[in-house]
Parts: structure tokens; C-alpha cells; sequence
């Protein structure tokens, strides 16, 4: 691992680390901060890759079945309604 930076009052902050620092504030650090080398280069990259997509999918699933359950209350609601008719 490398050794850890120390801050410089004068560093100017890139529009691409804001932009890596929105999408995840871990990999800005470790890059930033840390000095690591960058995505591809270490094995934290790669674990972070894999934890964002298995959140992704979790996210996509959860929508899904969100989906699902709205529709099925609206096919609850219409069978209610012509049986109550």
C-alpha cells in the first residue's frame, strides 16, 4: 500500500475527481488521498467494480419486484371491484 499524502493547501481539485468523488467517495479517497495507482492496478479497484454491480443488480431486482407487487395490487383491486359489483 502506499503511504498516505499529505494535504496541500494549493491543490486544485479536477472536474474528474469531482466527478469520481459523486460516484464514489471511497475511490476518490483511495486515489487521492492514498495514492493508489488506479482502477485496474489494484485489487480494491476491482472489489469496489464488483461491489457496485452487485448493488446495482440488488437495486434493479428490488425495482422489479416493486414492479410486480404494484401490479399485482392493481389486479387485486380490479378482481375486487367486479366481484363487488
Amino acid at each position: 500500500m502506499s503511504a498516505e499524502r499529505a494535504a496541500h493547501p494549493e491543490r486544485f481539485v479536477t472536474a474528474s475527481e469531482l466527478a469520481e468523488y459523486a460516484y464514489c467517495r471511497r475511490a476518490w479517497w483511495l486515489r487521492a488521498v492514498r495514492g493508489e495507482q488506479g482502477e485496474g492496478e489494484s485489487a480494491r479497484f476491482a472489489e469496489g467494480r464488483s461491489a457496485h454491480r452487485a448493488h446495482a443488480r440488488q437495486i434493479a431486482l428490488a425495482r422489479a419486484l416493486l414492479a410486480l407487487a404494484a401490479l399485482l395490487a392493481c389486479g387485486a383491486c380490479i378482481v375486487w371491484l367486479v366481484r363487488r359489483a
